[in-house]
């Protein structure tokens, strides 16, 4: 006669490596492990748990191109820009072109700002085909402007610039008074200071000027400590970045 009992089965599990648990490894030991002879899971459950794998697989894969395809965007519109970098402060000493490089690599970009395509290509043109001069008056690096292709530096609120090498390079006073404008360099200098150079005897200061560190000698005050780190951050200088508004 058939039993009609369960069928019971005993298995010797020997000692063997399973699944990482926080970088540790789970060892199961000799043990008799005692099991029941069941029916298998339901095709039909075995179904709904492939579908709402492949859903997840799915999904997954949707975020994964939509993210992509903004950082994709992103790199389009932003690959091309003009770095400008200068240091606000008057000082008796000359700062190299070189020393301007340096100091511009070590502070992050402080403000992006969008420019009207026309102005934006042409600045950059006057950056990358730069045309050396022969003159009598020459030019110190007070402000760095870079592309992918050509740098320029310029002696702030002048119609004065030279390359790496401190030879001197051809510039109007109306593309001085146009990398100031879109830039709004002026605006870190308070108006005696811009009042010493040529540039803007030449051409009015734009209505949108605004002293930017005015706020903070305002709050500080009282603060002698907060008033020598404003200080030291216009020494560290400033790198604005230009991107041509599309």
């Amino acid at each position: 006669m058939k039993s009609l009992m369960p069928t019971t089965s005993f298995v010797l599990l020997g000692e063997r490596r399973t699944a990482q648990l926080n970088g540790e490894s789970i060892r199961h030991h000799h043990r008799w492990t005692e099991f029941t002879t069941e029916e298998p899971t339901s095709k039909k459950q075995e179904e709904m748990k492939r579908n709402a794998l492949l859903l997840f697989l799915w999904a997954l894969a949707l975020v994964t191109n939509v993210s992509c395809a903004s950082k994709s965007r992103e790199k389009t519109e932003f690959q091309d820009s003009i770095v400008v970098f200068f240091r606000p402060i008057y000082s008796s000493k000359v700062v190299s072109a070189k020393e301007l490089i340096m100091m511009s690599n070590k502070v992050p970009v402080y403000d992006t700002l969008f420019v009207d395509r026309g102005d934006y290509n042409s600045i950059k043109n006057f950056i990358e085909n730069k045309e050396v001069i022969r003159t009598d008056v020459k030019g110190i690096p007070e402000v760095y402007l870079k592309t992918k292709r050509g740098t320029v530096f310029l002696t702030q609120f002048n119609p004065l610039a030279v390359d790496i090498d401190g030879s001197p390079l051809a510039i109007s006073m109306d593309m001085a008074y146009r990398i100031n404008t879109c830039s709004k360099m002026y605006n870190y200098y308070t108006k005696e200071e811009i009042s010493w150079d040529t540039l803007f005897r030449e051409y009015s200061l734009p209505e949108d000027y605004h002293y930017h560190y005015d706020k903070y000698y305002h709050e500080f005050k009282n603060n002698d400590h907060k008033l020598d780190s404003i200080f030291i951050m216009k020494k560290r200088g400033v790198k604005l970045w230009l991107i041509a508004r599309e």
